[in-house]
């Protein structure tokens, strides 16, 4: 709201040198002089004159200086204060965000296919991944947030909450790094025998089932390892303190710095997206509304 001249000529007068405003401003000393003979030109008057000890204001110098101060504090309080106004009028959507399962990926989602990006705020709610604790955090969806976004398919999940599909995750092996395993680019299913392999326990995720009993058909020499129902840290630590593997997803490649994830010759996937409340409010079924027009426009 004021022009780049009286920021510099401001920042010359305070500092009473061309090459200490330089400095400041991380620009060479001439730009400073080409500015102040350009503003000094603009308004006709002279702001400076030159001492021994560098440059001192001219008495219509001091005036300006004075105004100026005045004139970029009410500019800034006036930004400061349309920026509120907008954040005001801006509609805040609550985004659950994990360890395992972070938030930003909604965020990052919004701001590539929105056209315009500020028309939500986003308000992440941290939560912990706890195998325990889980169900009663997608209980809250609608109460203290309104999506969690990742790969949802419990059964018991999706009896207390909607599910919108954004796309799917491959399923994958974490190995020991210190395992034989750990080097290949690419595992076969023949490499798991005589392997322990952690896997979530039958009964609540289809998809889950169906590659269990597979294994269990056409691949007995695999030895399957139940875990919970639901993955913490917990159950990554436990792969690598027993050297058994884990099935996991590609997204979670990194999550555990012991862990390399492994693609496997299969052609196993489980889809990820949002949780959201079976009631959500009324903004949140609006912002979903608004995100399935971009996906189905993208």
């Amino acid at each position: 709201m004021y022009s780049q001249q009286i920021k510099t000529f401001l920042c010359v007068a305070e500092r009473g040198s061309l090459s200490k405003a330089a400095q400041d401003l991380y620009v060479t000393p001439a730009s400073i002089m080409k500015q102040m003979n350009a503003l000094e030109a603009r308004l006709g008057l002279t702001l400076l004159r030159r001492t021994n000890q560098g440059v001192a204001l001219t008495e219509a110098g001091t005036y300006i200086y004075r105004v100026a101060q005045k004139i970029v504090a009410q500019s800034e309080d006036a930004v400061r204060q349309a920026r509120a106004i907008q954040q005001r009028g801006a509609k805040t959507i609550r985004i659950g965000s994990s360890f395992l399962n972070p938030g930003n990926v909604l965020i990052e989602l919004w701001n590539r296919l929105s056209p315009d990006p500020a028309e939500y705020r986003f308000k992440i709610v941290p939560y912990d991944d706890d195998h325990q604790k889980i169900l009663s955090v997608v209980a809250s969806l609608g109460k203290t947030m309104d999506f969690m976004v990742g790969s949802f398919n419990s059964q018991q999940m999706l009896n207390i909450s909607r599910f919108y599909q954004l796309g799917q995750y491959r399923l994958c092996i974490a190995v020991p790094r210190n395992h034989p395993l750990a080097s290949k680019e690419r595992l076969s299913l023949s490499d798991l025998h005589g392997e322990r392999l952690i896997v979530v326990k039958s009964g609540d995720t289809l998809q889950l089932d169906r590659l269990r009993e597979l294994l269990k058909m056409t691949h007995p020499q695999i030895i399957l390892e139940d875990a919970n129902y639901f993955y913490d840290l917990n159950t990554f630590n436990t792969c690598e303190v027993t050297g058994s593997l884990l099935l996991t997803l590609d997204a979670w490649a990194g999550i555990h710095p012991a862990l390399a994830t492994v693609p496997v010759d299969w052609d196993f996937t489980v889809p990820y997206g949002l949780l959201y409340a079976l009631d959500p409010s009324a903004q949140a079924a609006e912002f979903l509304e608004r995100l399935q027009a971009l996906l189905s426009h993208g």
